[in-house]
């Protein structure tokens, strides 16, 4: 008895023992926190993804002074390179409804997110319509004014800037973003002219660098007058557009703006598929790549991906969506179909469909997106229109990507 008695005193000893350096560790570990230095806090820090760090932020007025710091931005950006999940986290979709908000779709988490973009780059839905990104700002062009201007927002760090204005431009047709993040600034290219009727088209750069706007060319005005307003992509040194120009009896063409001599060329490519739909030209990986419908008697058949070869100007087919999931999408051929891509993923979205399908290009599969509740749950007596109006755009969020 006297053994048994002894050992339970020894082990209540000890629980008593532990539990005392677990309290003292616990104060420890929080006075430690606490007092934690910044340069340590900042490489705590630098390894989080851009929301967690967006949302540490909020926390005290310490955290918000350490991670808005510039040495943080640059620690930050330098931990970005080295770390390969954290571009992979960072690419999301945002899809921007007319005047209801805008939702973010994170492929890493597969989760759909309600962001309050337009309050955090003090902007008016009602007067902005989102008309290109990248890195990690977004472009905005402004309607229902006299004079168009464009405005560049980054949502993360609550950056906004309106650009100066246009040299000639008035009438947009064409536009297009670039971000380099070697040197952390960007260019925006816009294609238009002076009036709604006029003999030709002229095509301007900013450049962030420089703060200035730069003439680039004049063109024919039948050869850069679209029907809508056209959203040029960057790749490989080239901002490349899929248009149809009014006056065309071709159909779509392909146009290329070479940065370094100044000019608008035509590819001269025809499109892979006379029974092509609602293409899209996407860039993923350093490739060009062309996305669309195939529709035969007015029943879609296929839907398809397919990449340039840019020294032989032919396409090659290198994904085909599988039958079960064109059935099960039920986009009726009259209707649009929306494609856009973000690194190594392209996104498909019918033209009044809540729900998308994604394919990844690395992996060579395909998957239904979640569905986006985020506006599901917003009915308006205009519900049937407000779907027609879902703009799917690319976006990177960056710490240090400067208005």
């Amino acid at each position: 008895m006297d053994v048994s008695f002894t050992q339970v005193e020894a082990s209540t000893s000890k629980r008593s023992n532990t539990s005392s350096i677990r309290s003292s560790n616990s104060i420890t570990a929080t006075y430690n926190w606490e007092k934690l230095p910044d340069e340590l806090t900042e490489k705590v820090f630098s390894h989080l993804s851009v929301l967690a760090i967006s949302e540490s932020r909020c926390v005290c007025k310490k955290w918000h002074r350490i991670l808005s710091s510039p040495t943080f931005l640059k620690l930050w950006a330098r931990s970005r390179k080295t770390i390969i999940s954290h571009r992979e986290e960072e690419s999301w979709f945002l899809v921007y409804k007319n005047c209801h908000g805008v939702a973010s779709f994170s492929p890493n988490s597969s989760k759909w997110r309600s962001i309050p973009l337009f309050a955090r780059c003090c902007l008016d839905p009602k007067n902005v319509n989102l008309v290109a990104s990248s890195g990690g700002l977004l472009c905005f062009r402004t309607r229902n004014t006299e004079q168009t201007n464009l405005v560049i927002c980054n949502p993360v760090t609550n950056q906004t800037k309106t650009l100066p204005s246009m040299l000639q431009i008035r009438y947009i047709d064409i536009v297009g973003m670039v971000f380099h993040r070697s040197s952390n600034a960007y260019q925006i290219l816009v294609t238009g002219a002076i009036e709604s009727v006029a003999p030709y088209s002229i095509t301007e750069v900013y450049d962030s660098a420089t703060g200035c706007w730069d003439h680039h060319c004049s063109s024919e005005q039948e050869f850069l007058q679209f029907w809508c307003e056209v959203h040029a992509i960057w790749c490989n040194g080239s901002f490349y557009c899929l248009t149809m120009p009014i006056s065309s009896t071709r159909g779509f063409r392909i146009l290329v703006h070479d940065m370094v001599q100044r000019k608008w060329c035509d590819l001269g490519v025809e499109m892979p598929s006379k029974d092509l739909r609602c293409p899209s030209l996407l860039s993923c990986l350093g490739k060009l790549l062309l996305a669309g419908k195939i529709v035969v008697n007015r029943s879609m058949k296929n839907v398809c991906i397919w990449e340039l070869d840019l020294c032989t100007r032919k396409w090659k087919e290198i994904a085909s969506m599988p039958s079960l999931l064109i059935r099960s999408i039920n986009v009726p051929h009259f209707l649009g179909m929306r494609c856009y891509s973000n690194s190594n993923l392209v996104c498909f979205s019918g033209h009044r469909s809540w729900q998308s399908v994604m394919y990844d290009l690395s992996r060579k599969t395909w998957q239904w997106m979640p569905e986006n509740k985020v506006f599901r749950g917003s009915k308006t007596p205009n519900d049937v229109r407000d779907r027609n109006n879902l703009i799917g755009i690319a976006f990177e969020p960056d710490l240090v990507a400067n208005v």
